[in-house]
């Protein structure tokens, strides 16, 4: 496993891979963000 970290690391591909992963947990973040607004719309409406 280290050897394949090295190579990363020399090709300049880990930053592709830190970005994608970056990219991936800002999607989960804003999505889950999302949803926390619309339950707390639908808790509002339900409470009327």
């Amino acid at each position: 496993m280290d050897q394949l970290t090295e190579l990363l690391r020399q090709d300049g591909k880990i930053w592709v891979v830190v970005a994608v992963m970056g990219v991936v947990l800002l999607g989960w973040f804003v999505y889950l963000v999302g949803i926390g607004h619309r339950i707390s719309k639908v808790k509002r409406r339900a409470s009327c």
